[in-house]
């Protein structure tokens, strides 16, 4: 298995811990392996625990979560090549929280990340991703629903090709290290045996 690093950019809004940006990084390289858009960041943090987290944007080497892992552990399986590049992670919203049914009711913050996403998916069209990886959960609300369709558009635009596990409901697709344990290696299984035959899906 190939060996890899996290790293994530976090800053503060109103208390809130957020993060703006996380990505895998395999060998040297700084060429895209692909993408995945999530629901919203997990527990990961800073390795140097000395790095304080405030209202200015704070990067560094993260101790990677259970997603994190499951992630590279799909890249691991499904490529026959070497790993070498980034993996970027990106969310519908940045509010950093281990619950996402207690994340999304912070309607506040969801509403504005409809504004601050711009930034974000400039980001995701100029890295000229292969392909990317659709995750964010089967958690509803109207909310989401408009960051979900913001970042839709951004796809189509970028004609990216697109791979995930299509859940019932208006886009939602399965997180691929689902909280019941007893569905977490068919999600996995699925995934690989996706990203392998490489045929993506349509939305």
């Amino acid at each position: 298995m190939n060996n890899f690093k996290a790293y994530g950019t976090f800053y503060k809004s109103n208390d809130y811990i957020c993060r703006k940006a996380a990505f895998l990084q395999f060998g040297i390289s700084c060429s895209s392996i692909g993408s995945t858009i999530m629901l919203n960041p997990g527990k990961a943090s800073f390795i140097d625990q000395s790095i304080i987290i405030d209202e200015s944007e704070k990067t560094g080497e993260v101790l990677p979560d259970k997603t994190m892992k499951r992630l590279a552990e799909i890249l691991q399986n499904s490529k026959t090549l070497p790993l070498e590049g980034r993996f970027h992670i990106y969310n519908l919203f940045p509010l950093q929280n281990t619950s996402s049914k207690d994340a999304v009711r912070q309607k506040d913050l969801l509403m504005k990340s409809f504004e601050t996403n711009q930034n974000i998916i400039q980001h995701f069209q100029e890295e000229n991703h292969p392909w990317v990886l659709l995750a964010w959960s089967t958690e509803e609300g109207l909310a989401l629903q408009q960051l979900k369709s913001q970042w839709i558009a951004a796809i189509h635009e970028s004609n990216v090709k697109v791979f995930g596990l299509k859940a019932n409901g208006r886009l939602m697709y399965y997180h691929p290290y689902p909280r019941i344990p007893a569905h977490r290696e068919n999600y996995f299984q699925q995934i690989v045996q996706q990203l392998q035959m490489d045929e993506g899906i349509v939305i």
